[in-house]
């Protein structure tokens, strides 16, 4: 897994927009908060309609469209388990690799 950049663009990138989860990783991510999937889901998650496809992304803060998970520090609490885009795009890198990381991970719900 990788261990990710924690430059400001990256964290802008969590501030910004949560990324979206792989369907496979629901229940790592549920276990490390030691919650069932479902109510993983309920109190951390947000649906978001891409194309047709229901895809599953952390929640953003209240007033605010940052990531639940990021905390204080600007450091993301799940870090470990982050959502596979989270792993994959960096803010520093660009938006290319961002809209190909979504496609593929839009594919993976189907």
């Amino acid at each position: 897994m990788s261990s990710g950049c924690s430059c400001p663009k990256c964290q802008e990138c969590c501030r910004r927009e949560p990324g979206w989860f792989a369907p496979h990783e629901l229940s790592t991510a549920a276990a490390f908060l030691n919650v069932t999937e479902d109510e993983f889901v309920k109190r951390f998650c947000v649906w978001h309609d891409e194309g047709g496809r229901s895809i599953l992304a952390p929640a953003t803060k209240p007033w605010s469209t940052e990531c639940v998970f990021l905390n204080r520090q600007g450091l993301c609490d799940i870090h470990v388990v982050k959502p596979y885009e989270c792993r994959k795009v960096f803010g520093c890198k660009g938006p290319s690799r961002h809209r190909r990381i979504r496609e593929i991970i839009a594919r993976m719900w189907t």
